[in-house]
């Protein structure tokens, strides 16, 4: 047996350069792995936190098992948080953490990596239902956005009667506020496409079911102890949105905040996956915003960085340039969430679409639709690790 003084004796790599370890990192392809790394030794840990400049990595997917996929890897994370515990009926992502609706109609935000609940935030799902003695159905809440410590802004589907956006603030020392927005026939808007908060102010999309109208963009004031108000920053409509997936059904369009832009994604048609899919989206940047002229302004770059689109959460990433392990530039990442999958495969349509080439590739893993699980297949973007 080896003498206690041997057994206490640094090991050799624990004593690797600090820079020998950022070139580790710059090679480290998941979350997961750079999580392990630093969780080999304190010496590591420490190493790893003056890094400032890792690439940043690929999201992982939220399966609808509650598994998490991580990119370009493969692995599967079974037991980062089991849903079963929290008894959710219905989750979503809000981008680093989980909206969970609870059988007992509770609503809360969990971290699924520390597992903590943030009880600032819970929402009462009973501030959901519009009118009385009507049921809202879990499945209906599509989105949800955290502007931040204690206000939750909610938007619902088209099923039913909800068509809305309802915000919940808790203000300390002073009852819960829940405002409710609902477009209607003055606004000649009836459906609310996306909501997105850029630049600490809640943005929100809409038009009419049948598109008889343009396309609206509304700014909410949620900040202070005003009252919640909102009006039409423009009325504009970009190309021929008179298209359509069939007779009542609109085409996905998302707002996406990127850096010191609000964009604006459209998606043209279905994803064909035996045909060619230039000009399967269009994105355009809001332009004179703060002029009672703004319009959409159609680009072609996204100026370094990617887009990774879904109904519950959107997100920008800058491009990983050169590294292989990272979002590729100009690229739009994207899930297709609500029965919207090949028969023949039984595969969500998604994939990676280059804004350059007008080419659509497959993710670097497919994602199977479970029909028979209440939860849909998102984004989901782990803290900085």
């Amino acid at each position: 047996m080896a003498p206690p003084s041997l057994c206490r004796r640094r090991r050799p790599w624990q004593d690797l350069p600090s820079e020998l370890l950022g070139l580790v990192l710059l090679r480290v392809p998941s979350h997961a792995s750079r999580v392990r790394l630093r969780a080999v030794c304190r010496l590591w840990r420490a190493a790893a936190r003056m890094q400032s400049r890792l690439p940043p990595l690929l999201p992982w997917l939220a399966l609808p098992d509650g598994a998490f996929l991580s990119l370009p890897d493969g692995e599967l994370h079974h037991r980062v948080v089991v849903l079963d515990d929290y008894d959710a009926a219905h989750r979503l992502s809000t981008g680093s953490m989980l909206f969970l609706v609870n059988s007992n109609e509770g609503c809360s935000l969990l971290n699924p990596l520390s597992c903590e609940k943030t009880a600032p935030r819970i929402v009462n799902l009973q501030c959901l239902s519009t009118r009385p003695g009507i049921l809202l159905e879990v499945d209906n809440i599509r989105k949800v956005v955290v502007v931040s410590d204690h206000v939750t802004a909610i938007r619902t589907g088209d099923k039913m009667y909800f068509r809305n956006l309802t915000i919940s603030v808790r203000r300390p020392e002073s009852s819960n506020l829940i405002w409710r927005w609902m477009p209607g026939p003055d606004d000649y808007s009836d459906c609310i496409l996306d909501i997105a908060l850029f630049q600490e102010k809640l943005y929100l999309l809409a038009t009419t079911r049948l598109c008889a109208h343009p396309l609206r963009l509304y700014v909410v004031d949620i900040m202070g102890d005003n009252p919640i108000s909102i009006h039409c920053l423009f009325t504009n409509t970009p190309g021929n949105d008179m298209d359509r997936w069939g007779d009542y059904d609109l085409l996905p369009h998302y707002l996406v905040a990127s850096c010191d832009r609000l964009l604006m994604v459209k998606q043209n048609r279905k994803v064909q996956t035996e045909l060619p899919n230039r000009g399967l989206f269009e994105v355009f940047e809001a332009a004179d915003m703060s002029s009672d002229g703004g319009w959409w302004r159609k680009i072609d770059t996204l100026m370094g960085r990617a887009l990774f689109l879904s109904e519950g959460c959107s997100e920008s990433l800058p491009a990983a340039g050169d590294q292989c392990l990272g979002a590729q530039d100009d690229c739009i990442y994207f899930l297709s969430e609500r029965g919207n999958y090949d028969e023949r495969t039984g595969r969500l349509y998604s994939g990676i679409y280059n804004m350059k080439e007008g080419t659509v590739s497959p993710l670097p893993l497919e994602t199977v639709a479970d029909h028979g699980n209440p939860f849909n297949a998102t984004w989901f973007f782990p803290d900085d690790t």
